[in-house]
């Protein structure tokens, strides 16, 4: 049994991360549950809820909007679908998305790096020199990438 805790100590990340984000969304879907029934018990009661809910709510809906979001109409599903993909869009191919892929590149480019420099296992430091290489070059490449993305952003 300990032999397959050695060999497979890799799928603890994966795992992880799927146990972190079922918990991230179940969270969400309680939050806005609340916010959900804070607003009945509002119309129960024949009050007008306050702004901050309405917009809680709606922002649960179709996300926070990036300046320079088209215009779209609440009611419409597929606007708000539209919307949704704009905003993520937006964060993942806009510039700060190149930042954050070069950071995280030349990261792990430096660590491939340190460990081929200082491993202490023999005839590991050439696979490792070899894969650092490869990633100082997407490295380079993503920050490349970065820097066109800042200066050419509104284009």
């Amino acid at each position: 049994m300990a032999g397959f805790f050695f060999s497979f100590w890799w799928l603890l990340f994966p795992i992880g991360f799927f146990v972190f984000g079922a918990w991230d969304r179940w969270l969400s879907y309680q939050r806005s549950k609340d916010r959900l029934d804070l607003l009945r018990t509002y119309t129960a009661q024949g009050k007008d809820p306050p702004p901050e809910l309405l917009r809680a709510l709606r922002e649960d809906e179709i996300g926070d909007a990036p300046p320079g979001a088209p215009p779209f109409d609440p009611y419409d599903r597929y606007s708000r679908r539209y919307a949704r993909r704009y905003y993520r869009g937006y964060w993942r191919s806009g510039p700060y998305g190149a930042w954050r892929g070069a950071i995280v590149t030349g990261a792990v480019a430096a660590g491939f790096w340190f460990t081929a420099e200082y491993a202490d296992v023999p005839g590991l430091d050439w696979p490792f020199r070899l894969v650092a290489i490869i990633m100082t070059c997407v490295a380079v490449g993503n920050l490349a990438v970065a820097v066109l993305a800042t200066v050419f952003r509104g284009r």
